[in-house]
């Protein structure tokens, strides 16, 4: 009887599927654009980004038993059966179940260990990331929401429990306002496991750690983990999470956040180029439309078409960042209208000028300056002595004559304070004297032709170069070096590496390099 009635129950969400198309959904305020999807409804380009993450883990040919092995990513796959799920095609509410056993069965449930509540990363060789509290446990959350109903009970049962125990492990770590992506996730994690299981110390400690998260913010009006087209992404995510399924005053504050959020990813970003001006506070990459970036994905469903979307066209760098449609498909899209016309019309001058509380080592207060042109952007940052090379100091973007962008990076080695104005960057010591200043530049026509004492000359971009220092070095670098100095997941054909010599009489007060943009 009872799996008659789950029959029964699938087909009827099935059904609702079908006959409820994604669209923007009447609101009573103008000014916001919100949108619901179901699988039946999502366009062709929409569909294929969730189809494209679904066949790349399963494919009809294979069982699914043959891809949980000890090498699976669990948070993916704890994605695959939520898209599974979504899409509810014959077959795929018996696979994610399958999934979905394996993955309860593979948390930590001891109580007396730092690492309870955590999912593994992978059977075999976990890497014990605190973090997977969070990914796995708000993507549970979802299909719990969603699902409960025609799941079985027992599975049903053991996410409560997975919930519950990831819930206190959060609410042990206790992890800072300030590690953005993450503390949101945590918040939302411990608000839901609190409201919905009745557990009041978990209830309380997510609502405090909503409130110190929007407190942060209204400081500076910006979030301490800017500017990254990954994680600014997780975020979005997490603060769908508030304004879905969070308790009442969490999600006002969430709904707030996120229209916030969306601002800030606008003014930093140019349709044109299809990328965010730097400075990056974490970055994988220099070019969006080569990596898949988790932002980019919000973006793209935002927009809505293919072609003014900031993803790579089929096969790209950080493939598995495009299980992160199937949480951004159940959330549907919050997004205030005049964003949205940001994110499809290119800037014209916007200069970015101001500060972001951040803990990295330095300054208490980062100073970001950036320039967001039509054609051509920059972006510097001053204040950071973190060498980190997720982070990118000082960036220049262009696009070449076939449309492909170009770079310039001033890499996150804690050497250099860099100010941006409307026309020109310039790098400042920060007090390293006797060591190199290093500048990397990608183009498609490179060599050392293109790079004289005063002038560094491409087909798109002509970048004048002031300084006195002497130039030690200029090698094209290979894609795994860069990776490992800069952080780039993307595949170039060619990245120049320039480096000058900083002499020990340096004085800090004058810049090391000025370059000015001619486009």
């Amino acid at each position: 009887m009872k799996k008659n009635l789950s029959i029964l129950t699938s087909l009827l969400v099935s059904i609702l599927f079908c006959i409820c198309p994604a669209s923007a959904k009447p609101q009573e305020r103008s000014d916001v654009v919100t949108r619901h999807f179901f699988y039946n409804g999502l366009s062709g380009y929409q569909q294929s980004l969730l189809e494209g993450f679904i066949t790349a883990d399963l494919t009809a040919r294979i069982p699914v038993n043959q891809i949980l092995t000890d090498q699976a990513s669990l948070r993916s796959r704890t994605r695959l059966a939520q898209a599974l799920l979504f899409r509810n095609n014959p077959g795929d509410l018996r696979n994610a179940v399958q999934i979905l056993n394996w993955i309860l069965k593979n948390q930590n449930k001891d109580a007396k260990s730092v690492n309870y509540g955590m999912w593994k990363t992978n059977v075999g060789s976990d890497r014990l990331d605190q973090n997977w509290r969070e990914f796995i446990g708000c993507d549970l959350i979802i299909i719990y929401h969603h699902y409960k109903d025609i799941l079985p009970a027992a599975v049903v049962s053991e996410i409560r429990l997975g919930l519950i125990r990831a819930a206190r492990g959060a609410l042990n770590r206790n992890v800072g306002a300030d590690y953005t992506n993450i503390s949101i996730m945590s918040a939302f994690l411990m608000d839901f496991a609190g409201n919905e299981f009745k557990i009041n110390a978990l209830r309380t400690g997510g609502l405090n750690k909503a409130n110190d998260i929007y407190a942060l913010f209204q400081r500076h009006r910006t979030f301490s983990e800017y500017n990254s087209p990954t994680y600014y992404g997780v975020s979005l995510i997490g603060l769908a999470l508030w304004r879905e399924l969070a308790s009442e005053q969490v999600k006002n504050m969430g709904i707030e956040l996120e229209s916030a959020l969306w601002t800030e990813i606008a003014s930093n970003y140019n349709p044109r180029l299809k990328n965010f001006t730097g400075p990056y506070f974490r970055g994988y990459g220099m070019d969006m439309k080569k990596y898949y970036s988790i932002a980019g994905l919000w973006i793209a469903i935002a927009v809505g078409e293919e072609k003014m979307a900031p993803l790579p066209q089929g096969i790209g760098a950080k493939q598995d960042e495009l299980s992160n449609i199937s949480p951004i498909l159940h959330l549907g899209l919050t997004i205030p209208r005049d964003v949205l016309d940001q994110l499809k019309v290119s800037a014209q001058g916007q200069l970015i000028d101001r500060f972001v509380p951040n803990k990295y080592t330095g300054d208490t207060l980062k100073h970001v300056t950036a320039i967001v042109n039509s054609n051509w952007m920059m972006g510097g940052l001053w204040g950071n002595r973190r060498a980190w090379n997720q982070i990118k100091e000082g960036t220049i973007h262009w696009n070449n004559a076939s449309g492909e962008t170009e770079w310039l990076l001033v890499p996150g080695d804690g050497k250099t304070n860099i100010i941006v104005s409307n026309t020109s960057m310039k790098i400042f010591s920060k007090g390293q004297k006797g060591s190199n200043l290093d500048i990397y530049v990608y183009a498609r026509e490179l060599s050392e032709k293109n790079f004289q004492d005063k002038m560094w000359k491409f087909p798109g971009m002509e970048l004048a170069i002031n300084s006195s220092l002497q130039r030690t070095y200029s090698k094209i670098t290979d894609s795994a070096l860069l990776n490992i100095e800069c952080a780039i997941s993307e595949e170039y054909p060619a990245v120049m590496k320039i480096s000058f010599h900083v002499p020990s009489t340096w004085l800090n007060d004058n810049p090391l390099i000025e370059i000015i943009p001619s486009k």
